[in-house]
């Protein structure tokens, strides 16, 4: 959030939360064509960094302006807003990311892929 100082304008609306849990937003101006840089967030798991690039870490909120500025929210949600304690590794996170299963050993794998080429090689098209 500190990076995010004099980048971004928070949205000063306690009542505001997109998709129930994502409670951090922040307010872009609809004539800017491009988010300014942010940083990346490395996740750590016991063996493992998953590295979340700084395009992922927003989303734009469609349909919601405020005054001449268009909302976008922290891709990580607030668990505390669905009475759970809960950390969710979701699709914004996941693009571009191959992600492998071992449920019988209880680990998970992952590596960076370029999803467009991946899905020509396995013949998906979408």
């Amino acid at each position: 959030l500190n990076q995010t100082s004099g980048v971004l304008r928070v949205l000063e609306d306690p009542n505001f939360v997109f998709q129930g849990a994502m409670d951090l937003c922040y307010r872009v101006p609809l004539n800017q064509t491009s988010l300014p840089p942010l940083p990346t967030v490395s996740l750590m798991f016991r063996g493992a960094e998953m590295t979340v690039s700084g395009d992922r870490l927003l989303y734009r909120v469609s349909g919601e302006v405020r005054g001449s500025d268009s909302l976008y929210c922290f891709t990580f949600g607030n668990s505390d807003l669905l009475a759970m304690e809960a950390y969710v590794i979701g699709h914004h996170h996941q693009q571009n990311v191959w992600m492998e299963f071992d449920l019988e050993k209880s680990r998970i794998g992952f590596a960076p892929v370029r999803c467009d080429l991946a899905g020509q090689r396995f013949g998906v098209y979408h």
